[in-house]
């Protein structure tokens, strides 16, 4: 069993990136922890190529390196600060250029009779999703990443984190670690049962 562990702020010490790694850790489980802020990627054009192409996305970046990371693992664990009421800028373009694993004709139809909505190649892998904000917004953006981890990619989401945390940090507040570490263990409970 693996994790893909997504580190979505560009900020590598930031509260969500503490959070993703707490996660994975606990989970006692082989991960591979993957810092957005070490990436190029690059966002989607919407050319549609990869619908015609076996999902080969035509932008030569480091999100076909991650096209593979997911395809690899058991589980995925996502996790967004809350930038003006929603995912980062970095989160999004991983999320508009995951539409090309679509097509490379793996996993069960997206919606049988719409051959154009291509397959599921991430179907039944778990998945955590947490978010992070000083404010406000988390729900919308805990709301975003459930919405494509479950609706188009449809993993089976083990857990959801929505952290309030303010202008602190994570490691300073117990009961956000101990949920954290909570979601990792539930996370590789079920992944040792498969």
């Amino acid at each position: 069993m693996k994790i893909l562990a997504i580190c979505g702020s560009l900020r590598e010490e930031s509260n969500t990136n503490k959070l993703v790694a707490k996660i994975a850790e606990s989970s006692g489980v082989e991960y591979e922890l993957v810092y957005l802020s070490r990436l190029k990627i690059n966002p989607c054009t919407g050319c549609g190529t990869c619908m015609m192409n076996q999902g080969k996305c035509v932008i030569d970046d480091d999100m076909q390196r991650l096209y593979e990371q997911f395809i690899e693992a058991d589980a995925i664990i996502v996790g967004s600060p809350t930038y003006y009421l929603d995912v980062s800028a970095a989160v999004k373009c991983v999320i508009d250029r995951s539409v090309a694993l679509n097509y490379r004709g793996i996993g069960p139809d997206y919606a049988p009779g719409l051959p154009v909505m291509g397959q599921c190649a991430l179907a039944g892998k778990k998945g955590v999703a947490v978010t992070t904000v000083a404010g406000d917004g988390h729900k919308r953006a805990l709301e975003t990443l459930t919405l494509w981890l479950v609706h188009s990619h449809r993993l089976d989401m083990i857990e959801t984190l929505a952290e309030v945390v303010g202008m602190d940090d994570v490691n300073d507040m117990p009961e956000v670690i101990k949920r954290a570490e909570a979601a990792g263990k539930k996370l590789g409970k079920v992944l040792n049962a498969i």
